[in-house]
């Protein structure tokens, strides 16, 4: 499934994880990898903590980060469908939330 910006997305459950200075190391069991995740990356992950609609995700990365609101969109949209490929986040029901 492809994630767009309507999409309302979360973290997938009990992925430990560790943070070394500003980055966060996400151990996936599910693929017997890991991610590093850099600052924003990090940010990106404690803000779908709990579910929440994309574009509410990329306004408030706006108001944290130097970007434009398009560049920053189309980086998050990516950076989100790479982590469903690793099985790392789900897709919530918006009537759930």
């Amino acid at each position: 499934m492809s994630i767009e910006s309507t999409t309302v997305i979360a973290q997938a459950g009990n992925l430990p994880s560790n943070a070394i200075d500003e980055d966060l190391v996400i151990l996936n069991l599910k693929h017997d990898n890991y991610i590093a995740l850099d600052a924003i990356g990090r940010r990106i992950w404690e803000l779908i903590e709990a579910p929440r609609r994309v574009e509410e995700l990329c306004r408030q990365l706006c108001r944290e980060f130097n970007g434009t609101p398009e560049q920053i969109t189309a980086d998050v949209l990516r950076f989100l469908n790479e982590l469903e490929q690793e099985s790392m986040i789900n897709v919530v029901d918006a009537q759930s939330t």
